[in-house]
């Protein structure tokens, strides 16, 4: 038949190694795949460059707009600049040929037709006259002649100057375009990430959830060894150095050494809070600092451990009698402002096997200020 001592070592290696296996699970997905967190900022990150990348694709689109535009004008104008040299040039050649026909009309007889002209006056007046007309068509001629050739060379400066830039407008135009065709890809692939990463984050967080519910399972489940019904005072209160229990039920502390209420009565344990917050906000009640937390965290797994008391986390915390904040409301105000980041660390070292080596086979405390009981000081409580 195997004795209660061989019971509680064999619940000890059970807790060790099922707190072993849920700190090991805890670690796994660091190293396999990237936190929900990670995948928080990489979404971000990618929401922000698709936002962007929107951004510049929208001025790109206006910039080709305006390109496209401007080389339509610029199509409008080459156009009318070679409607405009056609006429010119047209003119040019009208102007010419009217100035030869009155050139061969005035000088077809030579020298003779000239001069029946000017002998045919009738006096000298007429013929300064004449000869005076002669000039100016002469000189009105060229004049237009030139004014042509000038207006030709406008026009074809005029018609180059377009050309050439609505060439550039062209080029820029394709270039445009290929920027917006690249950016239009980037944008699809920087989508199609942002969708893969966030259906990465949705299975992530999922994971994480399922992942803290089971270790609160395998918590729970650790200290809840089969054959042990758990009421303090089933086999005469527990143990305190392998001495018996006098007549008072074994505790932490008895009623009315803290402040608050003398009648725990009876406490429901919270539901909507995991094994470790709750020991976590209990080791800040009872203790400051890391060791005397640690100290408090060993006397309570102890008795877990212990055929002697409840055999779960919080059947030990919520056993009636022991732990006051239970029933003073100190417990209730931590969980609602949460445990502080050391008492949390200590609750996790505690439940993953960590103990106070100068308590370690202690069961009960006492505040140092309201006892006479010998035992070890820490932290100002007295353990034995």
């Amino acid at each position: 038949m195997i004795t209660k001592e061989k019971k509680r070592i064999l619940r000890s290696v059970l807790a060790a190694a099922v707190s072993a296996v849920t700190i090991a699970s805890m670690t796994v997905p660091a190293y396999s795949a990237p936190s929900a967190k990670e995948l928080e900022i990489t979404t971000s990150d990618l929401k922000d460059d698709l936002n962007d990348l929107n951004s510049q694709l929208s001025s790109l689109s206006a910039e080709l707009d305006n390109a496209s535009a401007q080389i339509e004008e610029l199509s409008a104008e080459v156009e009318k600049a070679k409607l405009d040299l056609a006429a010119a040039q047209l003119n040019e050649e009208l102007q010419y040929d009217a100035m030869k026909n009155r050139i061969k009309f005035m000088y077809e007889g030579g020298s003779i037709s000239l001069l029946e002209i000017l002998f045919s006056s009738d006096s000298m007046g007429d013929f300064l006259n004449k000869a005076e007309y002669v000039t100016t068509i002469s000189e009105y001629d060229r004049n237009m002649l030139e004014e042509l050739k000038e207006v030709c060379a406008s026009v074809e400066k005029k018609q180059t100057e377009l050309k050439n830039k609505q060439d550039e407008l062209a080029v820029m135009q394709v270039d445009l375009t290929n920027k917006r065709d690249a950016l239009t890809s980037k944008i699809s692939s920087t989508s199609s990430q942002l969708e893969d990463y966030t259906a990465q984050l949705e299975r992530a967080r999922a994971a994480e959830e399922a992942l803290r519910i089971a270790q609160n399972n395998a918590i729970s489940g650790a200290l809840k060894p089969s054959g042990n019904t758990g009421q303090a005072g089933n086999n005469g209160g527990g143990q305190t150095n392998n001495q018996q229990p006098g007549n008072n039920q074994p505790g932490a502390e008895q009623p009315g050494n803290n402040t608050g209420s003398n009648n725990p009565g009876t406490v429901t344990p919270p539901t909507n809070v995991s094994d470790v917050v709750l020991f976590a906000a209990l080791l800040q009640c009872e203790a400051g600092g890391y060791d005397p937390m640690l100290a408090v965290a060993t006397v309570v797994m102890n008795r877990v451990a212990s055929p002697s008391y409840p055999n779960t986390l919080r059947g030990v915390i919520y056993q009636s009698g022991q732990f006051s904040p239970t029933w003073n409301g100190s417990l209730e105000r931590v969980l609602a402002a949460g445990p502080s980041s050391t008492a949390y660390s200590v609750a996790q070292a505690a439940l993953g096997g960590a103990r106070h080596n100068d308590v370690i086979n202690c069961y009960q405390f006492r505040s140092a200020a309201s006892t006479s009981h010998t035992g070890i000081n820490i932290g100002g409580n007295i353990f034995f």
